[in-house]
């Protein structure tokens, strides 16, 4: 068991630095073009699924955390162009990674405010999937009837599958269609329902 738990850790570590090496990559080589076509791609997805007051919502709130670090941006680049013993190359790279950096956090802020959009909509429904779910819990304990181990590790499984895809899906710098952000928050509850249903009784 120990063996087990080891081995899984081992993995989940090269796996964390392998996705590591991956953003760093990607960080050193993508432009600012790119980004800025994602954010509006992705703008342009949640227009069409929510409407366009739910893009401006979302917008805003993203302006306001980002406009904070717009001084801190325009000054590093000012430093940066300004040093003169850094060659032409490197201050233009140095300078697209500034914005890269900005625009990156401004795609993956946007995001996590569409979430919280949603989750606030869809809050009421995972609240009473839970809730039902352990209702039916209590009910199975006093009936002849066995919890599913089988059904109670499923629900685990799915929910580490789901929040993990949506680590993911913060952090791509690629649009994606907003549909996510409902579909996890949906899979998030059937699977709460699902794990707490089938908790295993206690004597």
């Amino acid at each position: 068991m120990a063996k087990d738990q080891k081995e899984q850790g081992s993995f989940a570590a090269l796996w964390m630095v392998m996705a590591l090496i991956v953003a760093i990559g990607t960080w050193m080589f993508i432009t600012p073009e790119h980004l800025l076509k994602s954010l509006t791609g992705e703008r342009a997805f949640v227009t069409q699924l929510s409407g366009q007051q739910a893009d401006q919502w979302i917008f805003g709130k993203m302006i306001s955390v980002s406009a904070g670090q717009l001084q801190g941006v325009s000054d590093a680049i000012k430093d940066t162009a300004a040093s003169k013993d850094t060659p032409s190359p490197l201050k233009e790279w140095v300078q697209n990674r500034i914005v890269v950096t900005w625009l990156w956090g401004s795609l993956i802020v946007y995001r996590i405010y569409l979430l919280m959009l949603f989750w606030f909509i869809l809050m009421p429904f995972t609240i009473a999937v839970a809730i039902d779910g352990y209702s039916t819990r209590m009910i199975r304990t006093f009936q002849f009837s066995s919890q599913s181990p089988i059904r109670h590790r499923i629900g685990v499984l799915i929910s580490t599958v789901v929040m993990s895809g949506v680590a993911i899906w913060l952090v791509l710098p690629i649009p994606l269609p907003s549909v996510v952000a409902p579909l996890a928050i949906a899979s998030i509850g059937w699977a709460t329902w699902m794990w707490v249903s089938n908790l295993q009784k206690r004597i």
